[in-house]
């Protein structure tokens, strides 16, 4: 059993909720068939990217709460589902999936891109896979995760941003920044959470003082550029839709809560039972939050 209520969100159907959001029609541009199905099929192409980006933290930090044994059963099917889920992008990303609306990928830097990623992923798959068959982390296991999952992770930004690079034409800048920009919340969302539990463990605690700190700074810069209160690349994303906001608010909320905490424990060096659950319910809601604004903002596209 779950120690505490979280939404339940369904990645799949998530998956299946494609195409541009409304901005497109408060442009005035008028999208003929064949420029909408590039909008969509770019939409995912960034939508998943980002969500393997995502994936390298989040079952890293998955792995933590496993060896720690904070609810450990919870997050072994975490774990499970996104070292499936990551397998499964990678082969979408390349052979496109019509239940996703999306083509074969036939541009061949992006195709570079998706198969560097698929390198990184052969070192830390393999770890990750002993985790979930054996339900066992041993300091073997985790030293080689930690090592490599953020190496991966760059790997998995830079395939998303040739995506935006490559297909500039087919996506508004705006959306496509939006989609991005909450993706990079979803994933330091769960990344800064794994950092301050590395150091309140004393786990390589100076390298990732500093890797926590450029996070936390990073994450306040991102609810900034969501609020339109900070440029993205020199741009200013498009204001949000009212159901967007609402989620947005509540992300604002949970990290008046959250900062706190990763601030205690980068200070203290040391983390309690309640404090490591309470980091576990953090990183589950925000995770949440952040996948409800992603779907929110591709439903727009209905209007479209």
């Amino acid at each position: 059993m779950r120690m505490y209520p979280s939404m339940e969100f369904n990645r799949r159907e998530f998956g299946k909720t494609v195409g541009v959001v409304s901005a497109v029609a408060a442009s005035g541009l008028i999208l003929t068939p064949s420029m909408a199905a590039a909008a969509i099929d770019v939409s995912h192409k960034i939508k998943i990217s980002g969500d393997l980006r995502t994936f390298t933290q989040r079952m890293a930090l998955a792995t933590a709460f496993v060896m720690l044994d904070v609810d450990r059963e919870h997050f072994m099917e975490v774990l499970k589902e996104e070292y499936e889920e990551f397998a499964h992008d990678m082969e979408v990303l390349v052979s496109g999936d019509p239940k996703y609306h999306m083509e074969p990928e036939q541009n061949e830097l992006v195709l570079e891109a998706i198969n560097t990623v698929g390198i990184g992923w052969k070192v830390l798959g393999p770890a990750l896979k002993d985790v979930v068959d054996t339900g066992v982390v041993d300091d073997a296991h985790f030293h080689k995760i930690e090592k490599v999952n953020v190496q991966v992770m760059a790997l998995t930004d830079s395939l998303l941003h040739r995506i935006m690079t490559e297909y500039k034409e087919s996506l508004p800048r705006g959306l496509a920044y939006q989609i991005d920009v909450a993706g990079v919340q979803r994933m330091l969302s769960q990344k800064m959470i794994k950092e301050a539990i590395l150091v309140a463990l004393e786990f390589e605690a100076d390298k990732h003082h500093g890797m926590l700190l450029g996070s936390m700074q990073l994450y306040g810069f991102g609810l900034d550029k969501l609020n339109g209160q900070m440029l993205h690349n020199e741009v200013t994303l498009p204001e949000l839709e009212a159901p967007v906001k609402a989620e947005l608010a509540k992300a604002e909320h949970y990290w008046v809560k959250l900062q706190p905490i990763l601030n205690k424990l980068d200070t203290a060096h040391s983390a309690s039972p309640a404090e490591l659950v309470e980091l576990a319910k953090e990183a589950d809601l925000t995770m949440d939050i952040y996948s409800a604004m992603l779907a929110l903002l591709l439903k727009e596209a209905e209007a479209v």
